[in-house]
């Protein structure tokens, strides 16, 4: 942290999630590229030769880069398992993320045997309960290093299991931040209504780099426009401006639609949905083969022979070729899973001692720094009973702030970050809604 740094704002503990660099991950979610529509998430989930189905976040739902659609995704892989196969059928379902888990549970509920493989030691995915220590005589409090919301809770498919289970919900307003910026605080929402107007006509091999580029901003435009693209398009991806699509950026639907936080984090309703499915942790899927007689997949512990394979690993992976699929995907899946990207964003969960900063009403921040840092901050105080919040940082600012150091220092970093946005608040009262 800064020399002048108040020691008691220095956090006590802390997590910092590299979702980019993990090995089973290789970033936080999906986007559309250039060239790409949503047709392409579709086009993934056909099929392929009466043995595998893939799903995820990416595919085959329309709420991408969601839990909920994950989980749809999975149930909709199973769906088709079961309108295919007789009763007793094994299905090998590679991975024990949402997805893979909610697959598992319909494939079973159908009357089908999943085998189910997961890779980390832990289900879960890219959801990823953690729990942060206090001090000596404090417990630990719990908190999502990944996913951590219900969104557009109205037609979330998680939701009922959240309200079945009983666990409290924190509703978050991402339409009214406490913000504060790096000098003057720009109308970032009519600059977003702007941006979103001529991505609107853009064609489907446009960029929004390309539409930025081609606005005629003047200073104080130009200065929004980059909050706004900082803040509202390279959070919601991850990904660079030249690498993602204008118009369907805004088309597909992302946060703002009553979302809201579990309290404990989403680990009790992976519980719920892993119970009974018997995941087997720490067996990774190195390759599967699917030919006239089944499937068979291949770890580094044994040979899983199956009638048919529903595969949940992200997209990332299979643009690596991980796990190896032979004969191989057909070109009009290779096609789509091109146009298709995964995002970088990482998030940074730091405890500290007291809640020294400004407490926003409505549980969210926004930190307009220049170049972009850690830009969108969550008061989990309330909900955790201790003073907890979590940072987001995505897109090139993880190179710039996050690649390359230790956890330790992004943690003090990123408070570093949250102490200049707490002074930027103090000092002036009509910092608002960005």
């Amino acid at each position: 942290m800064s020399a002048h740094a108040p020691a008691d704002r220095r956090p006590i503990s802390w997590h910092v999630a590299r979702w980019g660099d993990e090995e089973f991950s290789r970033g936080a979610w999906s986007y559309i590229r250039p060239g790409g529509s949503p047709a392409d998430r579709w086009t993934l989930a056909e099929p392929i030769d009466d043995r595998l189905m893939l799903c995820g976040e990416a595919v085959g739902t329309d709420q991408p880069a969601m839990t909920h659609g994950a989980f749809e995704s999975g149930e909709r892989a199973a769906r088709w398992c079961l309108s295919v196969g007789a009763p007793g059928e094994r299905v090998a379902v590679i991975g024990a993320g949402v997805a893979g888990l909610a697959a598992a549970r319909a494939l079973s509920a159908g009357g089908l045997q999943p085998i189910v493989i997961e890779a980390r030691d832990r289900i879960g995915g890219r959801v990823h309960t953690i729990d942060l220590p206090g001090g000596p005589d404090e417990v630990a409090v719990s908190a999502d290093a990944g996913a951590a919301w219900l969104q557009q809770f109205a037609r979330n498919g998680l939701a009922s299991f959240a309200t079945d289970l009983g666990v409290a919900l924190v509703p978050t307003d991402f339409h009214r931040p406490l913000a504060a910026a790096v000098g003057d605080l720009g109308d970032v929402a009519a600059a977003l209504d702007r941006l979103r107007a001529a991505a609107e006509g853009a064609g489907d091999e446009v960029s929004i780099g390309e539409v930025v580029g081609a606005m005629a901003l003047s200073a104080d435009d130009r200065t929004a426009m980059q909050q706004a693209i900082d803040a509202d398009v390279v959070l919601e991806t991850g990904a660079s401006l030249a690498d993602t699509a204008a118009r369907w950026f805004f088309a597909e639907d992302g946060v703002g639609n009553d979302d809201r936080w579990i309290v404990g984090g989403y680990r009790v309703v992976l519980e719920r949905l892993a119970a009974g499915v018997g995941a087997q942790l720490n067996e990774p899927a190195r390759s599967i083969a699917w030919h006239d007689a089944g499937v068979t997949v291949t770890t580094d512990l044994r040979t899983i022979e199956a009638d048919r394979c529903i595969c949940s690993v992200p997209i990332s992976l299979l643009q690596r070729g991980q796990p190896a699929l032979e004969p191989g995907l057909p070109s009009a899946h290779r096609a789509a899973l091109a146009r298709l990207g995964m995002g970088v964003v990482e998030k940074v969960i730091l405890r500290f001692d007291r809640r020294w900063w400004p407490r926003p009403s409505h549980g969210y921040m926004r930190w307009y720094d220049s170049p972009a840092s850690w830009a969108e901050w969550l008061d989990l105080t309330d909900g955790c009973g201790a003073p907890v919040v979590a940072g987001l940082i995505a897109g090139d600012a993880v190179t710039r702030r996050h690649h390359g150091r230790t956890d330790e220092q992004v943690a003090l970093a990123a408070a570093d970050a949250l102490r200049r946005w707490a002074e930027v608040v103090g000092a002036s009262p009509t910092s608002g809604p960005g």
